[in-house]
């Protein structure tokens, strides 16, 4: 009789996927994909983003399923890996330029609130104020990558010093506004600010 892969648990189906069976994991696919994909939507507010980040992840699972090692539930270890995806690719893509305006907990839907408009405009200030305070090489190095989005290679170029020049001025950078910004603002604003930094 075949198996009702419906009413199979999450773990036996990932067994399964690792005996290389295509049925098991397109019932993986099937049961996860909507989830992850509302999941993803509510971060990066983009249908098709949203749609291909979680199809990424699916094929990275099915690529992975001989190495797999999940501990616990299936559904807690996909989210947790669909969160990396996501706080990877806003970060790469859509925060290289640092804008304060955009920050992450306006993607979780609380843009309406006074309290986060003004701890917004406080964070921009403070930003900007630090900003100033680097040295004018550092200020002119994290300028180009953060708000001109150039690799280090470019800026390297730009400037005709190294590339390991501009990667430790930048992570001196990124050092300083962490040390700092925290002293300005509330905690919890600023833990997910220097997150996308």
């Amino acid at each position: 009789m075949a198996k009702d892969y419906k009413k199979i648990s999450d773990q036996l189906l990932l067994e399964e996927c690792r005996e290389n069976n295509t049925r098991a994991y397109d019932q993986l696919f099937e049961r996860y994909f909507s989830v992850l994909y509302n999941f993803s939507l509510t971060y990066v507010k983009n249908s098709a983003v949203a749609e291909e980040l979680v199809m990424d992840l699916m094929f990275t699972i099915w690529q992975k399923r001989h190495e797999l090692q999940i501990d616990g539930e299936v559904s807690n270890y996909l989210f947790r890996a669909m969160k990396n995806v996501l706080f990877n690719f806003i970060r790469r893509k859509q925060l290289q330029t640092t804008p304060i305006e955009y920050c992450p907990e306006q993607q979780l839907g609380q843009h309406n609130s006074a309290d986060h408009e003004l701890q917004h405009k406080e964070l921009e200030q403070v930003y900007q104020l630090k900003l100033k305070e680097l040295s004018p090489q550092r200020r002119k190095i994290f300028k180009l990558s953060r708000e001109e989005d150039l690799t280090y290679l470019q800026i390297a170029e730009n400037m005709n010093l190294s590339v390991n020049t501009i990667k430790s001025q930048m992570l001196a950078s990124l050092k300083y506004f962490r040390e700092n910004l925290k002293e300005h603002i509330d905690i919890t604003m600023f833990l997910l600010f220097i997150l996308f930094i």
